[in-house]
C-alpha cells in the first residue's frame, strides 16, 4: 500500500501535468514533468500515459509485497497559455533540486493555475496585429491591412461572446468566420479594401488549428499515436468549422445580391517581411499568453523565420520553404531555451504559426464551393504535407539537439575522470 505522504505527491504531480495538459503542453513534456516530481520524492518506479484528454499514472511503494496502485486525471477543456507552460516547467526544475514541501508545491501550483493571463485590451491587440500583418504576407495591399486587422479584432470579440456563452467551439468558429468573410466582403463592395482572399485568410488566421495541426504530426511522429489522432482530428473539426464559416459567409452575400471583386496581388520586398513577420509573432504571444520576457525574443525568432519563408519562396516550392523556415526557427528555439532554461515550445508556437497553409486551407475550401474537387484535392493535399513538414522539421532539429547535449555531456564526464 502506499503511505499518504506518497498519495500528496502522487496528487501533485497531476496536478502539474493537469496544468501542462489543458495549457497546450506536449505530451511528452508533461509525462517527463510528472516523472521527475515523482521521482524527486524518491517514488522510484513510476508510469506515466497523458492524452489530451486524460492522464494515466501508476506507481510502486518500492516494497517487496507492494501492490501497484493506478491513478486516472480527466482532462475537461484546454486554451493554450505559453506562460503557464514555462510556470509549472521551472516549478518542475525548483521542487526536484531544492527541498521545497509538497504543502508548498500545492501553494505555488495553485496561484499558477488561478493566473488569469493578459486583459483582454492586449488580447485584442494581438488578434488585430496578427490580422494586420498576416495580410501582406498572403500578397494584401497596405489597405487591405488596415481592414484585415479591424475585421480581425471584430471577430476575435464575437468569439469571446460566443465562447461565454458555452456554446461548442464548431460553433464559436463558424460563426465567427462566417461573420468575418462577410465583413470582408462588404469592405470590398464599399471599396475600403482591394482585394478579397488575402483580407479573408488573415482575418480568420486567429482561428487557424495550427498549433494543433502541428502537435499533432509531432506526436504521430514521436509515436504518440493515440495523442496524434486525438489532436489531428481536434485540427479537422476547426478547419471544417472555419472552411464552412466562410463557405456560408460568402453563399450569403452573394444571396443577398452582392458580388465578389477580384483580388488586387501587391508585392512587398524582402526586408518588409521581417516586419511582418516580428508584428504578427508579437500577436500571436499577445493571443497565447507567452511570458512577457519572452515576446521579444520569440518576435525576433518569427521574423527571421518569415525572412526565410518569404526568401525562399522564389526559387523554391512552399513545401521546402515551409521545412528550413522551421528549421531556422527550431534552432534558433532551442538556444534560447539553453539560455534562459525555458521550454522550446515558448520559442516555437508564436513564431511558426506564420507557416500554417492557411492560405491553402482557404483554397480548399473555395473550389470546394465551386464545384472543382479536383482542385480543392490538390490543395487540401498541399496543406497536409506542409503541415507534415514543418512537424518534420520540428522533430529533427529537436532530436539533433538531444543529441548533441548527450554527446557533450558525456564528453564532460570523460574530462572530469581524467
Amino acid at each position: 500500500m502506499i503511505n499518504s505522504k506518497q498519495k500528496k505527491i502522487l496528487i501533485l504531480a497531476l496536478f502539474a501535468g493537469e496544468i501542462m495538459m489543458k495549457s497546450g503542453a506536449e505530451i511528452y513534456r508533461v509525462e517527463d514533468t510528472i516523472v521527475r516530481i515523482c521521482k524527486a520524492c524518491r517514488v522510484d518506479y513510476v508510469e506515466c500515459f497523458a492524452t489530451t484528454t486524460g492522464i494515466f499514472l501508476s506507481l510502486d511503494s518500492g516494497e517487496e509485497d507492494g501492490d501497484m496502485h493506478t491513478f486516472i486525471k480527466r482532462i475537461h477543456g484546454a486554451q493554450l497559455d505559453l506562460a503557464k507552460i514555462s510556470e509549472v516547467n521551472t516549478f518542475s526544475r525548483v521542487f526536484t533540486a531544492t527541498a521545497l514541501s509538497v504543502d508548498d508545491g500545492f501553494e505555488i501550483l495553485r496561484k499558477i493555475n488561478a493566473e488569469a493571463g493578459y486583459p483582454m485590451l492586449a488580447r485584442l491587440v494581438g488578434a488585430i496585429l496578427v490580422g494586420a500583418f498576416f495580410c501582406p504576407i498572403y500578397r494584401g495591399s497596405f489597405s487591405d491591412m488596415f481592414i484585415a486587422g479591424i475585421i480581425s479584432g471584430i471577430s476575435y470579440l464575437i468569439s469571446i461572446g460566443i465562447a461565454r456563452l458555452r456554446f461548442p467551439d464548431f460553433i464559436r468558429i463558424f460563426i465567427s468566420c462566417a461573420g468575418a468573410a462577410g465583413m470582408v466582403l462588404a469592405a470590398a463592395a464599399m471599396g475600403a479594401s482591394e482585394s478579397i482572399s488575402p483580407v479573408v485568410v488573415a482575418a480568420t488566421t486567429i482561428f487557424l488549428p495550427g498549433v494543433a495541426i502541428t502537435n499533432a504530426a509531432r506526436d504521430l511522429l514521436s509515436g504518440d499515436m493515440l495523442s496524434g489522432v486525438a489532436r489531428l482530428a481536434e485540427a479537422c473539426i476547426a478547419a471544417v468549422a472555419i472552411a464552412g464559416g466562410i463557405g456560408i459567409g460568402i453563399q450569403i452575400w452573394l444571396l443577398g445580391g452582392g458580388s465578389v471583386a477580384h483580388d488586387h496581388t501587391a508585392t512587398f520586398s524582402a526586408p518588409w517581411f521581417l516586419l511582418f513577420g516580428f508584428c504578427s509573432s508579437i500577436g500571436f504571444a499577445l493571443l497565447f499568453n507567452s511570458p512577457k520576457k519572452l515576446i521579444v525574443p520569440t518576435a525576433l525568432i518569427g521574423a527571421v523565420g518569415m525572412f526565410i519563408l518569404n526568401g525562399m519562396t522564389h526559387e523554391y516550392s512552399l513545401i521546402s520553404a515551409s521545412f528550413f523556415g522551421t528549421c531556422a526557427i527550431a534552432i534558433l528555439a532551442e538556444f534560447a531555451s539553453r539560455a534562459g532554461k525555458d521550454a522550446t515550445t515558448l520559442f516555437i508556437i508564436p513564431g511558426i504559426i506564420p507557416f500554417v497553409p492557411g492560405a491553402p486551407l482557404y483554397e480548399t475550401m473555395s473550389s470546394m464551393l465551386v464545384g472543382a474537387y479536383q482542385d480543392a484535392v490538390a490543395t487540401g493535399t498541399q496543406a497536409l504535407i506542409i503541415a507534415g513538414s514543418i512537424a518534420v522539421a520540428l522533430v529533427l532539429v529537436a532530436t539533433f539537439a538531444r543529441l548533441i547535449i548527450a554527446v557533450i555531456h558525456r564528453f564532460e564526464r570523460f574530462l572530469m575522470r581524467r
